[in-house]
C-alpha cells in the first residue's frame, strides 16, 4: 500500500522542500512501528520506502509492503485502517519526549539507510498535514483509496 503526497499536503504541512526526505523517511518509519496496532504482524514482516517524489505516483510517496513473496495481506489490512494507522503513528511520534527522534518513535532497527534522514518535527507535520489537521480538520481527500492523500 502507498500514500501519494500531494503538493497541496506538502504545502499544509509547511515542510522546506529540503525536509521532505527526512519527513517522509521518519513517517515511513513511524508507520511501520505502528502497523501491528491494526494488523496481526511484527515490524520485522514489513518493509517500506518513502521518496520526495515517486515518477508512479507523480508525488512524494511512502510505501508500505508485506515482507513475504507474494505478500501476507498485512500491508492489506493496513489499507483497510489507514485512517486509524496513521492518528496512531501521529499521536505516538508527537507524544514521545525525545527532541530528534529515537527507536520509539522514527528510528528504525532495519533502516538499510541508517536511519538517515529523519525529521521527527517534518514528520509530525507531514502526518498532521496527511490526516487534514494542519489546516482544516478533515478527512484527507483519499478517493476511498488511502495511497493517494491530498
Amino acid at each position: 500500500m502507498w500514500w501519494g503526497i500531494t503538493q497541496a499536503v506538502l504545502d499544509r504541512a509547511r515542510l522546506r522542500p529540503s525536509a521532505i526526505p527526512g519527513a517522509a523517511h521518519a513517517a515511513e518509519h513511524a508507520a511501520i512501528g505502528l502497523l501491528p496496532l491494526v494488523a496481526t504482524c511484527d515490524r520485522w514482516d514489513v518493509g517500506g520506502v518513502s521518496t520526495a517524489y515517486h515518477p508512479d505516483t507523480g508525488s512524494c510517496a511512502i510505501f508500505v509492503y508485506d515482507g513475504y513473496e507474494g505478500g501476507a495481506g498485512i500491508a492489506e489490512r493496513g489499507f483497510a485502517s489507514a485512517r486509524r494507522w496513521l492518528e496512531a503513528t501521529l499521536e505516538t511520534v508527537s507524544s514521545c519526549p525525545c527532541p530528534h527522534g529515537c527507536p520509539s518513535c522514527v528510528q528504525s532497527p532495519k533502516c538499510g539507510n541508517g536511519n538517515e534522514p529523519l525529521d521527527k518535527a517534518g514528520a509530525v507535520a507531514l502526518l498532521e498535514a496527511m490526516l487534514g489537521e494542519a489546516s482544516t480538520g478533515s478527512d484527507p481527500d483519499t478517493g476511498g483509496r488511502p495511497e493517494d492523500v491530498g
